[in-house]
């Protein structure tokens, strides 16, 4: 009869938290999994993110990571992904600055962005208030669908990216690096360097630039990551506010298809 009268109470106790917590998720919001204290959450656009709480310091990382890179490259377009990396971090359709704001925000320079072959990822580090997450969030937003794209942009990131690209062939070990990838591989991309050839770099139409923007940095291609001291359901209800409100694109993301022949010898 005690454990009966327990069983009940326990119950009654437990079913109102799980159901106050499931109504703490926004509309359309589902709870993928959780490991290790990060929980994953898929958003009705697509958009797939993990929060990770850490109160051990008054910190919050907002970390963006789309899920492309040079691979994604055709032909004549080697560096694109790199080059694009930069580009975003000029103006905003809505004229927002946002390497200003980030180095204003982020006290002079705690954040950044990495491209790879199967990757490229954007990051801030800023003080844990609400506030300074929900506008971390929200350039994140404007990072994904609002860039402006323009030829003088261009024209400056350009020479940015060629003088990292002319330090690359100064350094012997860069230079060892491309030269195996390039025996390793005949036909994929990940035989070339992220950073691209020259010619491509120098030469890429921004209107090409654009399109690569349009179809590969949204929501569904990516996965946005919070970790640090915050509350979670604020984090969720801040992320619907921002990237979780962005449509889900109508284009359909197709994968490159370009397999590595097998190797007849070493």
């Amino acid at each position: 009869m005690r454990l009966k009268r327990f069983l009940s109470v326990l119950i009654a106790v437990a079913v109102p938290a799980i159901v106050a917590f499931s109504q703490t998720l926004p509309p359309g919001v589902q709870k993928v999994t959780s490991v290790e204290g990060i929980t994953e959450y898929a958003f009705p656009n697509g958009l797939h993110v993990l929060l990770d709480p850490d109160n051990s310091k008054p910190k919050i990382t907002v970390n963006v990571v789309y899920l492309v890179g040079s691979r994604n490259e055709g032909y004549g377009e080697t560096g694109m992904a790199h080059l694009l990396e930069h580009m975003v971090f000029k103006t905003t359709k809505s004229g927002r600055e946002l390497f200003k704001e980030l180095t204003d925000r982020t006290g002079g320079g705690n954040f950044n962005g990495t491209t790879s072959y199967d990757q490229t990822m954007y990051f801030e580090t800023v003080n844990a208030t609400d506030e300074n997450l929900r506008w971390a969030l929200g350039l994140e937003a404007d990072r994904m669908v609002n860039m402006t794209m323009e030829k003088k942009d261009l024209d400056t990131e350009m020479t940015v990216v060629r003088n990292e690209l002319e330090s690359g062939e100064n350094s012997p070990l860069n230079v060892l690096q491309e030269r195996v990838l390039a025996a390793a591989y005949n036909f994929h991309n990940y035989g070339k360097t992220v950073i691209g050839n020259r010619t491509d770099v120098e030469r890429v139409p921004v209107e090409n630039l654009a399109v690569f923007y349009r179809k590969y940095y949204q929501p569904d291609n990516a996965v946005l990551i919070v970790a640090g001291q915050f509350d979670e359901s604020k984090a969720l209800a801040y992320v619907a506010e921002t990237a979780g409100a962005i449509p889900k694109p109508q284009r359909a993301l197709t994968q490159p298809y370009t397999w590595e022949p097998t190797q007849e010898g070493e």
